[in-house]
């Protein structure tokens, strides 16, 4: 019967399905190879099925016993994190953390925020991956990621962080020679730096006092990528609408200028983000709440508040 099944026999499992070999489980589990032998055939004689097929020399799962070592190794560290989460409950972060984030983000703020997690975690070991691609946080392994935009996956937990917004600019030059547009029917007439990966037209949704108004944009440059727009805006190739946190720096120093201040657009928010069925771990909890800490309004890398229309 299934009820007789013991976690203890499930970690067993998972471990010779690593292992692939039962000599080679024995020795990871630390006990002989025929009690690894025997408490595999009581297993396989309570859940009525063969999970292996025995040869000489090796042991080769069958689908069913393929199917269930992948649900035995779940099993077994969610196990192994409820166990975790318990006896850590108070105690100090420790640990591999593994986060992930978009390059532009990643390269923009991380920094400083990995800095300050590491001074204050000396005993957790961080590993950041930047990748412009969707990581799947359980199958990869990671513990937490940096978002931004609008979340759409249900399976993770969520804390926003702030406001993901784009600014408006350009060049002194290309201000220069053009003009500087005071509304936003004036961007019809300027070279806007298309951010999309389509072809067809490009419209920037703006927040303002005269409430919302969605601009179709043209100009000579089409990107798909944040770092070649900001570029193309510091080589005087137009107006750019850029995220914030990407061009604080040219803004501070005076290399890209605002325009239409009074306009805004909002793309979502920034989040940070971890699987709903994993247990949060310590070190995970304290990278939220830093997080939280670095991104508060007050002194928020993300930029200042949004002005109300």
């Amino acid at each position: 019967m299934t009820d007789s099944v013991r976690l203890d026999d499930m970690r067993l499992f998972a471990r010779i399905a690593e292992a692939e070999t039962l000599t080679a489980a024995a020795r990871v589990l630390g006990m002989p190879k025929q009690t690894v032998s025997r408490r595999l055939a009581d297993l396989e004689t309570a859940l009525g099925v063969p999970l292996v097929a025995r040869t000489t020399r090796s042991l080769r799962l069958t689908d069913v016993g393929r199917a269930y070592a992948t649900r035995c190794a779940e099993v077994a560290r969610l196990a192994r994190e409820a166990n975790l989460s318990v006896s850590s409950e108070h105690d100090e972060p420790s640990g591999t953390l593994r986060i992930t984030a978009d390059p532009t983000f990643g390269h923009a703020l991380l920094p400083d925020l990995v800095a300050a997690y590491a001074n204050r975690h000396r005993e957790v070991r961080v590993e950041v991956q930047l990748t412009n691609r969707i990581v799947d946080l359980v199958e990869e392994g990671f513990d937490a990621a940096f978002r931004v935009g609008h979340l759409d996956d249900s399976s993770l937990v969520s804390r926003r962080l702030g406001a993901a917004r784009l600014v408006l600019c350009a060049s002194p030059a290309y201000l220069q020679e053009r003009g500087i547009p005071r509304v936003p029917a004036d961007l019809e007439r300027h070279d806007c730096i298309e951010l999309s990966p389509q072809g067809g037209p490009t419209r920037w949704p703006l927040a303002g006092p005269g409430g919302i108004e969605a601009v179709t944009v043209t100009g000579r440059i089409r990107v798909t990528g944040i770092p070649m727009a900001q570029r193309a805006a510091l080589a005087g190739l137009g107006i750019a609408a850029l995220p914030r946190f990407a061009c604080a720096d040219d803004l501070r120093d005076g290399r890209l200028v605002p325009v239409l201040e009074t306009w805004s657009a909002e793309v979502g928010g920034v989040f940070v983000v971890y699987p709903a069925h994993r247990i949060l771990t310590a070190r995970v909890r304290a990278l939220v709440d830093l997080a939280a800490e670095h991104f508060a309004p007050k002194s928020s890398p993300l930029g200042p508040p949004q002005r109300q229309p």
